[in-house]
């Protein structure tokens, strides 16, 4: 219990996976301690012994089951068997009995899928929910508002609107944050894909500017192996891990460092457990591109001080930041001349030491990933006037 309470303290550095075992394991937890405090009113169900001796070691199957997929990490099935024993138990329970807490029921069982957050699973489970439990209201309404009701319909017709209208309102909430975060992740992949190639020419440069000043990459330096390793290690300590096999990891990922990663990965003769855990860490590497350069790349510039253009810190649109055409063409033409003049091409020995070429502009400016940063009708002017550009820019 004690561990789940540091997980539950320290989430924020959980993975999603060990975020849903976690959401699991509370669910189970309140699973048991639910069951265990329902037991006393069980007696007055209108079931026959066998049946509730039938329905508790089925409960307890499924909960023993749902532990043993929590054990093997298979996080996903266990969640649905959690779901599949709060649909039993709410069943059971509403089922041999007309009582206002049957009713009750069905809410928290739907509250359990929200808690959850997944859109499928809610949309699936919460609708044969939703539509059980509407079933139920009308079959067993009368009894379930009382005999003594003055609109028996009415109050029937408002339990049923109360269970759909709860439904609905968490479907549009998981509709509304599903779009959000689909949008979020489609511009990240469409800029990645744009900056991407530029990153690699960053790279390099980066080199050629330490090799330039007889400085040691970031990876080299000695500060950096501590600090990281003291990180690695009090972050481990969340987990219950060895500190010791966090500690070699560390210095198997500064080690790869200086080797061609690709080719540890792709040789055979390696051990598959090298292999594995090659491909795991190339993706965090600082001597290449990879998505964590991108993100210490965004990181670095949302720091970055400009008072002057602090509204524009994160424009990149030639188009958006500036409202004046001729301020809108001066931009063009400056980007045009920097392309033109600066080194930011690869030679033939991958060194950062070539320039583009008036066609190579064009194919640039032209290209769809270039609308990111320059308009339509900026393309259309640059084109009608391109040898304007050329030979005097």
């Amino acid at each position: 219990m004690r561990a789940i309470f540091n997980r539950i303290k320290n989430s924020e550095f959980l993975t999603f996976n060990e975020v849903l075992r976690l959401k699991v394991a509370i669910v189970t937890v309140f699973l048991f301690a639910f069951t265990a405090l329902a037991i006393p009113q069980s007696t007055y169900n209108d079931f026959s012994w066998d049946i509730d001796i039938f329905v508790t070691v089925g409960f307890a199957l499924l909960l023993m089951l749902t532990i043993l997929l929590l054990a093997i990490n298979l996080n996903r099935w266990a969640m649905h068997f959690s779901i599949y024993s709060i649909a039993g138990l709410t069943l059971y329970y509403v089922s041999g009995s007309t009582q206002f807490y049957g009713y009750i029921l069905f809410f928290v069982a739907l509250t359990v899928i929200i808690f959850y957050q997944d859109i499928l699973t809610y949309l699936i489970y919460g609708m044969v929910v939703t539509g059980y439990g509407v079933l139920y209201i009308s079959q067993k309404g009368d009894l379930l508002v009382g005999i003594n009701s003055t609109n028996a319909d009415v109050s029937i017709l408002t339990y049923q609107t109360i269970l759909i209208v709860f439904y609905v309102i968490f479907l549009i909430q998981f509709i509304v944050s599903d779009s959000i975060y689909e949008k979020l992740n489609n511009e990240w992949v469409r800029m990645n894909k744009v900056v991407g190639k530029y990153q690699e020419f960053t790279l390099e440069n980066l080199k050629e500017i330490i090799e330039k000043n007889n400085k040691e990459p970031i990876y080299k330096n000695t500060s950096f192996h501590q600090a990281v390793n003291e990180i690695s290690i009090f972050i481990n300590e969340f987990f219950e891990e060895d500190a010791g096999s966090i500690a070699e990891l560390v210095e198997f990922y500064f080690f790869l460092h200086e080797q061609d990663v690709d080719k540890i990965i792709e040789d055979e003769k390696v051990s598959s457990l090298t292999r594995k855990y090659a491909s795991q860490l190339s993706k965090y590497l600082l001597n290449r591109k990879s998505e964590l350069v991108s993100i210490l790349f965004d990181f670095s510039t949302l720091f970055k001080g400009d008072d002057k253009y602090s509204e524009l810190r994160y424009e990149y649109n030639l188009d958006n930041m500036f409202d004046n055409k001729i301020d809108k063409l001066l931009s063009l033409s400056i980007l045009y001349k920097y392309l033109k003049s600066e080194c930011t091409q690869l030679d033939k020995y991958g060194k950062v030491n070539r320039i583009l070429t008036h066609e190579e502009i064009v194919e640039l400016f032209v290209s769809k990933e270039f609308r990111e940063f320059i308009s339509y009708e900026q393309v259309n002017f640059f084109l009608d006037n391109q040898e304007l550009y050329r030979e005097f820019l």
